[in-house]
């Protein structure tokens, strides 16, 4: 089953619909794709999907700029648990600096006029980089995504041992499966998934996003259509 790919950041991710594969096929392409060696198959598919209708679609050199745009995408995504850990231990040693409940409140008011984000995903730094510094898990076991890694960083001991079995204490983790483990344990026992009705949504869902590529090419057509016309 293919995974989407991670992005930069959570609101970047959710727009993002890039179906991967597991299965690594190299694929023989002019110079400017041939230098990332193998690259999945399915992802040239799916560039090739998504830019149908455009000049993209037939043009190896932007195809390979695609392919090292996602390639360096991907490298930056992989320091992002780094990065989360060093803004968290920041703003601790900040906050170890501040004598008093009215400095503190202080900076709490004021922090997105100091800060490119808002208090309350300060606190999720925070909370990611104590529990790291605390020897919960290591930077290299972090998600790439803040969010995911805080959500980490809030379960209990045996909680954070189970997930670790799961395969969940790793970069590549979303927020979104450590939720559901949240929720599965608040339960008290695994989750009964229906993996037949999974699939059947899937696939409807699949043939939905291929419609709507589809309508959109159509619409950018007729946008250059219009264009030309009103050129004229």
């Amino acid at each position: 089953m293919s995974k989407p790919l991670r992005g930069v950041s959570r609101k970047a991710l959710d727009k993002i619909d890039l179906d991967l594969s597991d299965d690594v096929v190299a694929d023989a392409r002019p110079a400017q794709i041939d230098q990332m060696v193998v690259v999945p198959g399915e992802v040239l598919d799916t560039i090739k999907d998504v830019f149908a209708g455009t000049r993209v679609a037939d043009d190896d050199a932007l195809v390979g700029a695609v392919l090292e745009a996602r390639r360096a995408v991907g490298q930056a995504w992989g320091k992002a648990g780094q990065a989360t850990v060093e803004i968290g231990r920041a703003l601790n040693a900040l906050d170890l600096r501040l004598h008093g409940r009215e400095e503190r409140a202080r900076l709490k008011a004021g922090f997105e006029r100091l800060f490119p984000f808002s208090d309350p995903i300060a606190s999720q730094f925070r909370k990611v980089a104590e529990a790291v510094d605390s020897g919960r898990f290591s930077v290299s076991d972090l998600p790439g995504s803040y969010s995911a890694a805080y959500q980490l960083a809030l379960l209990a001991n045996d909680e954070l041992e189970e997930a670790r079995k799961r395969g969940l204490v790793a970069p590549h983790t979303t927020r979104a499966a450590v939720l559901a483990f949240r929720r599965e344990r608040a339960r008290g026992g695994p989750a009964q998934i229906d993996l037949p009705g999974l699939m059947a949504e899937l696939r409807r869902l699949r043939e939905q996003r291929r419609e709507f590529l589809n309508r959109l090419v159509q619409i950018r057509r007729r946008q250059q259509e219009i264009s030309r016309l009103l050129e004229d």
